[in-house]
């Protein structure tokens, strides 16, 4: 009887139900879907999908998603040496947000990449080194190297070319925004903006914000762009849109603090937030007074 060998495929990359868009129906975070090279990311109401006849486990969404979300996808093992990383073959290619890892996890300053591969790696380079600038660091250098010659006579002497060379090192990095957030903790990478004009201090920004960037207490709005890892969930929540938040990279980043007061409405009678201790209306009966209603 003929036996069949029982393979152990493994398992297809998964997007949990921690992400923001299976938490909130309009939700309009795209961060693994923007940086996915293939689209192999969609979504749909409530939900999100990684297509894995499309996916090659690159690893870029690990880098990009606010909230840890995809499962199943292991960051890309590369080497590096001295100080540099080493492109040694066509590789998948590195992000800027995982080359920025990099930077301080294994202290890596420059990249070395064979001659054919250089124009592919260019642009995730000068995108680094112009996140870098803004945080002060020292930016990477390039060094261009020749393919590395194969010997294709005999194996022993291929054995001992092996064997003549010095090894490199391996290793992989952490991945996820909070990750980030441990290596730059004074830094940002999303500046959380506020229009105190339309805001009516409800609090909803705070309440879905798993990272208390967004905080309201004691007479103080304090939004912390350190904190922030960019899932735009409090953009989405704010009624009168009053929130924005935008990609940007900025070095010791410190929190903006507004200040409040506590009133009470003189048509409901009900305790209310406003931005100057003469309000009298609540943000409701303000409106109302504004169609004519009241």
């Amino acid at each position: 009887m003929r036996r069949f060998i029982q393979l152990d495929l493994p398992p297809e990359p998964v997007i949990n139900e921690k992400c923001v868009h299976k938490r909130l129906k309009n939700s309009v975070c795209d961060n693994c879907a923007s940086s996915c090279p293939v689209g192999a990311i969609s979504f749909g109401f409530m939900d999100a999908k990684i297509d894995n006849e499309l996916c090659y486990q690159c690893g870029n969404c690990l880098f990009t998603c606010p909230v840890d979300a995809i499962e199943n996808i292991q960051p890309h093992e590369r080497t590096y040496q001295n100080g540099f990383l080493v492109i040694r073959h066509d590789e998948p290619l590195a992000s800027p947000e995982e080359l920025i890892v990099w930077h301080r996890q294994y202290a890596i300053r420059g990249m070395q990449i064979p001659e054919p591969l250089v124009d592919k790696w260019l642009p995730a380079l000068a995108a680094l080194n112009l996140k870098l600038e803004a945080l002060q660091e020292p930016i990477w250098s390039l060094t261009i190297t020749k393919p590395a010659e194969v010997d294709s006579g005999r194996r022993r002497m291929l054995f001992r070319q092996k064997l003549d060379s010095q090894p490199l090192d391996s290793g992989k990095v952490k991945t996820g925004l909070n990750a980030r957030k441990q290596f730059y903790p004074e830094d940002s990478w999303f500046h959380i903006a506020l229009d105190t004009a339309s805001c009516i201090l409800c609090g909803a920004c705070a309440k879905v914000c798993d990272e208390q960037a967004i905080e309201l207490e004691d007479h103080q709005f304090s939004l912390d762009d350190k904190r922030c890892t960019g899932c735009m969930s409090c953009q989405v929540v704010c009624f009168p849109k009053s929130i924005q938040v935008h990609p940007h990279v900025a070095k010791n980043s410190e929190p903006q603090n507004f200040h409040y007061f506590d009133g009470t409405c003189q048509k409901c009678q009900l305790p209310f937030s406003a931005w100057t201790a003469e309000e009298t209306l609540c943000p409701i009966c303000a409106q109302h007074k504004q169609q004519g209603w009241l």
